[in-house]
């Protein structure tokens, strides 16, 4: 009879390991404390098997995600500014203000690029001139845009 005997970790456990690992333990550790906590389970070839597929899953999603968001910061990138007609005001102040929203709708009109508001980080423009904002594409890639208000007369 075996002494020892492996096992797949369910949970995060401090002293075991991480979730998903293989670890070679004794049998009375298994069979007494691991299993009934549910702490682990058996390793079957089948399980394990199973775990690998998920994990390739995972690798997988993970490198079509870096793609996308490759592509993404390219073609926000090859956005040289955005202009934005409003009606002038006294000492170059518009009328309103320029929103998350009025910037999506460019982006969205003008590049056919799907950015929600909440990517747009932006304090409140309302000065006629140049100004830039960020757009977040994730939470480690951010791209700077110029915005130009422009004044009309109507």
């Amino acid at each position: 009879m075996k002494k020892k005997v492996d096992v797949i970790l369910i949970n995060n456990n401090l002293t075991a390991g991480k979730k998903g690992s293989i670890i070679n333990v004794a049998r009375g550790y298994a069979f007494n404390y691991l299993i009934p906590n549910k702490i682990a389970e058996i390793a079957t070839n089948k399980k394990i098997k199973h775990m690998q597929m998920f994990e390739n899953i995972a690798i997988q999603q993970k490198e079509t995600s870096n793609i996308e968001i490759k592509l993404l910061k390219n073609n926000i990138q090859k956005i040289e500014s955005i202009s934005i007609y409003k009606k002038k005001g006294e000492n170059n102040l518009i009328f309103g203000s320029i929103t998350e929203k009025d910037i999506t709708k460019w982006i969205n009109k003008y590049t056919n690029l799907l950015i929600s508001k909440i990517q747009i980080k932006t304090s409140e423009i309302n000065l006629i001139g140049i100004t830039h904002i960020k757009i977040q594409i994730n939470t480690k890639v951010n791209v700077n845009i110029p915005v130009k208000i422009i004044p009309t007369n109507i």
